[in-house]
């Protein structure tokens, strides 16, 4: 999810917030941001939201900007397990700051399904993405966290999936076995995925390169669809 988002995000046509919620921690001051300051980030705001400091203010505070473009920003997610208990309580106020903000916000929830889920943002999401390749062992793992979106978003609209790299299932094929609609395919492009993923390689042209190509396009598409649920049905 990590590459995605970052692609996602690099991509995106109006200011947006990428942030970075998973239980299991963050991965992106490890990689694209590897020698940026560890003080900020989702612990850090936590820790700030627990002694009522206003939640937009202090989450302006504890984002880092990538590519020192200020329309395009990172919430860093936690770096040890152990800040997960007290970050778990400040769901709700997560959940309504990023509501409340008027920049676009992408988070990535990690592996949604497990008793860790962070079911107010999952919740107050407009759209729900599950990021999985077009492989048999990754659609097999999907497939039961798929059904538990479903369950646990409720009467809200369903999650829909974003492939990413190469399988040997097509967009039809995988739709019509998890019975989801696929969103998008973003390609395989190991230069410009290991330069966000881990920050090797060079970032030179990386705006010009596949996959941030072909983000721009899903961002456009993923704007419209947002567009078209928010117009009144006659």
């Amino acid at each position: 999810m990590t590459v995605s988002g970052l692609a996602l995000t690099l991509a995106w046509p109006r200011r947006i917030l990428f942030a970075e919620c998973d239980p299991a921690g963050g991965q992106v001051l490890s990689g694209y941001l590897v020698g940026q300051p560890r003080g900020r980030g989702l612990a850090e705001w936590a820790v700030q939201l627990r002694r009522g400091v206003d939640p937009q203010q202090a989450l302006r505070t504890q984002i880092l900007l990538l590519s020192d473009v200020e329309s395009r920003a990172v919430l860093a997610g936690l770096a040890e397990p152990a800040q997960l208990s007290s970050v778990e309580p400040l769901w709700p106020s997560v959940a309504q700051t990023f509501a409340g903000i008027s920049d676009d916000v992408i988070v990535d929830l990690g592996r949604v399904g497990g008793s860790d889920t962070a079911l107010p943002i999952l919740n107050r999401a407009d759209q729900v993405l599950m990021v999985t390749r077009p492989n048999l062992p990754e659609l097999a793992a999907a497939a039961p966290r798929l059904k538990k979106i479903k369950e646990l978003r409720g009467p809200l609209p369903g999650p829909r999936i974003l492939l990413t790299g190469r399988g040997p299932y097509s967009r039809k094929e995988v739709a019509r076995t998890l019975d989801t609609e696929v969103a998008a395919h973003l390609p395989y492009d190991p230069r410009v995925a290991a330069v966000l993923s881990h920050g090797t390689g060079n970032p030179r042209n990386i705006g010009r390169s596949l996959l941030i190509r072909a983000a721009r396009s899903v961002a456009g598409g993923l704007l419209a669809y947002a567009e078209r649920d928010e117009v009144p049905t006659p």
